[in-house]
């Protein structure tokens, strides 16, 4: 028998390419080597905000990798304001339509050093600026430099447009996932991270977008998140976002929105069926962004060392989201939501070490998914018969998610399996 494993390294690659689903703010990385591979120099839809006519021109973005076609179509088009879901750092991410201009002071020194680079870089494109800014000899050295992200922040930055942070804080976001998600719903979640990688590793193209079929932990992480990033687009279209009035006498003609490409789907079904209105409260829509529940952090548990489910919880949130973002948000994650109590640390690594098996993960793909990674059986064989304990350990199945036996078992099975 062969069973095809996702390496961690793939996983982490085949989440970077879905786009990090949890992290709404985040200091820039280094700058990359690599090139893209030619692309047009297009949005990858335009939304028309009613009554003023304004456009949104939406960007998906693969985080951390180079996407220069996003800042070209910046600096050549110059809209009023750029939107990103990333921050340029703590500062910028600490709250919705949060902005940011060269000249700013800030706090953080990584985001200082990087917004007072991109700012000279501006400067330099500034000589370009009567007539192609990306006709600049200094354009094309960086445009294989930097990810997408960073080239939208230098197109902004460059032409003058204020780069406003869409997301909502990180913080709130970790916070309503742990308060409003159980252990039935991490559980559930963890199975699609895992079968969204699968699927990337042998090939398939992701699964169709279905907004009926959200889970828990996709309302909270990622459509909560959408719906706010339309909100502060929508505000913006009227120039009526506080943090940022733009000098124009007016509404603005056209405004760019660069966002994770995972959220693409999403961003559209919310707009054409204005469930976003909904999802903020009409009045936030419409006036008081920082009124919407989506922006309210909930209140921290008061006993977490005497709630029975809290290491159980804790331990299947980050067994998730191992599957689907980088090492820095599980960091952010763990000190915004503190450590893991005492008390509850022997479920919370119990729970680690069953979910971080490949054959827990293997045990949550659906049958079609499984017979294409599985080859060799003996005949009259099943290997899904063979997962069906670890599949009855699933808290969406009624299991307890752990035990010592099933560690044990699975520890015995590490040699089958690397």
């Amino acid at each position: 028998m062969a069973v095809r494993l996702l390496p961690a390294r793939a996983a982490r690659a085949a989440c970077r390419r879905r786009s990090a689903p949890i992290s709404a703010s985040a200091s820039p990385s280094a700058p990359s080597a690599s090139a893209s591979s030619p692309r047009a120099v297009a949005p990858d839809f335009s939304l028309a905000c009613p009554h003023t006519g304004a456009a949104i021109h939406v960007f998906g973005v693969e985080h951390l990798t180079p996407q220069p076609h996003i800042g070209e179509w910046i600096l050549r088009q110059r809209p009023s304001a750029v939107l990103v879901e990333t921050a340029m750092g703590p500062e910028h991410g600490a709250a919705a339509g949060a902005v940011l201009r060269c000249g700013d002071r800030v706090a953080d020194p990584t985001a200082a050093f990087y917004l007072r680079m991109f700012c000279q870089i501006g400067v330099t494109l500034q000589d370009f600026k009567e007539g192609d800014f990306t006709a600049s000899p200094l354009w094309g050295q960086i445009q294989t430099g930097y990810n997408g992200e960073q080239l939208a922040y230098i197109g902004a930055l460059a032409v003058g447009a204020p780069l406003v942070f869409a997301d909502r804080p990180k913080a709130v976001t970790y916070q309503r996932l742990f308060a409003q998600c159980s252990a039935a719903d991490f559980d559930a979640g963890y199975a699609r991270a895992a079968t969204a990688n699968y699927r990337s590793f042998l090939g398939l193209p992701p699964a169709p977008y279905d907004p009926a079929a959200l889970g828990a932990t996709e309302r909270v992480a990622m459509q909560e998140r959408e719906a706010v990033m339309l909100g502060v687009a929508a505000q913006l279209c009227r120039n009526a976002l506080p943090s940022a009035p733009l000098e124009l006498g007016g509404a603005p003609a056209s405004i760019a929105l660069v966002a994770g490409s995972a959220h693409l789907p999403g961003l559209r079904h919310l707009w054409d069926s204005g469930l976003w209105r909904q999802l903020l409260s009409p009045g936030a829509a419409e006036a008081d962004l920082a009124a919407s529940p989506l922006l309210a952090a909930p209140a921290a548990p008061a006993a977490p060392e005497s709630d029975p489910s809290y290491g159980l919880r804790r331990g299947l949130m980050a067994a998730m989201m191992k599957l689907s973002t980088t090492r820095e948000v599980l960091a952010d994650v763990e000190r915004c939501l503190g450590p893991v109590p005492v008390a509850q640390q022997a479920v919370y690594d119990g729970v680690q070490e069953v979910y971080g098996s490949p054959r827990m993960q293997l045990a949550c793909l659906p049958r079609d998914l499984l017979d294409r990674l599985v080859v060799g059986l003996p005949r009259g064989t099943s290997f899904e018969e063979v997962l069906a304990p670890l599949r009855a350990f699933r808290p969406s199945a009624g299991g307890p998610a752990y035990s010592e036996e099933m560690m044990m078992e699975l520890r015995a099975l590490n040699f089958e399996l690397d």
